[in-house]
């Protein structure tokens, strides 16, 4: 009987490592609820259109960076991705509380043609500028508060790409994104009515035609020493343009956006850190996720009506440090961002800062809730080093409710 016994498990043994391994499926989902008081002063209710006073509200959402999403993989290293977005879109304030929207986050899928080397074709995220501080309440306020978009962080976005990522041992990747550069785009010329009056009237009221012969390329190559990462990376984009305005009929020229960045994270026992810094040209005349600020306004070129392309400059930076107590984390979040633009030889400028706490508490398995104190200065934009227009003030205080399968 026992020699029978063995004789069985040897049978199953070999059937188990002779029959190819079957298709793997997992799916998952995350549920956020937001509940939080929201405080304008008056002159950010004007900016935003809340009211000409200052502007209080208390708001439950669920923003549809809730999320249910399916991975499926094979036994020849070929794998697929796909992420729904359930709930209130972004900026939607206080009207959209049926949370009834849906959107594509992702559907992607790779293969893994060697250990080393992955093609990756879909809808996701580039691997350019990849790290986000830890702020998550608020995207669905009419300000669109999410990881401190408008505020510091420049977040790729989620597009359809092809991808090609090659690794060098365990030190790193190199990650090449060639990303659908169409996407309806304006000038940013609504400036142009506070120059000299020779210029007022004129400004830009229709689309420009563009020609993009060339995806935009995104390209990161994340490097890994130990408990620190550092996270270096590059986007560009190059477009044609013909203006249809007939006030810009002498205008025939080209926009080329580029940003380089830089990221680092790192933990030591319970302390942790992560920081990303962000510079560019023409950063508004792309698709990527700047959110509002008085900043983020002065992030796209304006054209002028003397037939010149004015290019914009943004930078941005955010740090976000924490410590894990028990089932407690502390975040302490710190971004700004600024924009300046040259037209008509007057300059044009403007800033923003986020900061607050972000406090992660893990009060059961798949249970979290996150309290959040953020403070936000929207700025004004400057003319000449003048106050043009003021932005304002806001604050949102509240917590998050995450449950996750």
């Amino acid at each position: 009987m026992k020699k029978l016994f063995i004789v069985g498990i040897a049978a199953l043994l070999l059937v188990v490592f002779t029959v190819p391994a079957m298709a793997k499926v997992k799916m998952g989902g995350i549920i956020f609820t937001d509940f939080y008081y929201l405080d304008r002063d008056s002159a950010n209710s004007q900016a935003w259109g809340t009211g000409a006073d200052s502007y209080q509200v208390t708001s439950i959402q669920v923003p549809d960076i809730t999320r249910l999403y399916g991975r499926w993989t094979n036994e020849d290293n070929v794998g697929m991705y796909i992420e729904l977005g359930l709930g209130e879109a972004p900026g939607g304030g206080t009207t959209l509380s049926t949370s009834n929207t849906a959107v594509l986050r992702h559907a992607y899928g790779w293969w893994d043609v060697t250990p080393d080397f992955q093609i990756l074709a879909g809808k996701s995220t580039t691997p350019f500028s990849p790290l986000n501080p830890s702020q998550l309440l608020g995207n669905s306020s009419e300000s669109i508060n999410v990881i401190s978009a408008g505020y510091g962080n420049f977040y790729s976005g989620r597009f359809a790409q092809v991808r090609g990522t090659f690794k060098f041992g365990k030190m790193g990747r190199v990650a090449i994104a060639l990303v659908d550069p169409n996407g309806g785009q304006r000038f940013n010329n609504e400036y142009l009515n506070y120059f000299p009056i020779e210029y007022m009237g004129a400004e830009l009221t229709t689309d420009y035609q563009t020609n993009t012969k060339i995806p935009r390329i995104d390209i990161a190559v994340p490097l890994y020493f130990g408990p620190i990462s550092i996270y270096p990376g590059f986007l560009y984009q190059y477009r044609s343009i013909d203006i249809i305005n007939p006030a810009y009929s002498n205008f025939d020229d080209s926009l080329t956006t580029y940003i380089g960045s830089i990221g680092v994270k790192g933990g030591f026992g319970p302390f942790g850190f992560a920081a990303e810094g962000n510079w560019g040209q023409n950063v508004g005349n792309t698709r990527i996720l700047l959110g509002l600020s008085a900043a983020t306004q002065l992030s796209s070129a304006i054209a002028d009506p003397n037939g010149t392309t004015n290019d914009a400059t943004t930078y941005g930076y955010w740090f976000d440090v924490w410590y894990k107590i028990g089932a407690v984390t502390p975040h302490v979040i710190f971004s700004q961002i600024k924009s300046e633009v040259d037209v008509l030889n007057t300059s044009l400028d403007a800033s923003s800062t986020m900061w607050g706490f972000s406090i992660p508490i893990d009060l059961a398995k798949g249970f979290r809730v996150r309290p959040e104190l953020m403070w936000y200065d929207d700025g004004e934009i400057q003319i000449g080093g003048n106050d043009l227009q003021s932005f304002g003030k806001y604050a949102i205080y509240g917590v998050q409710f995450q449950i996750t399968f």
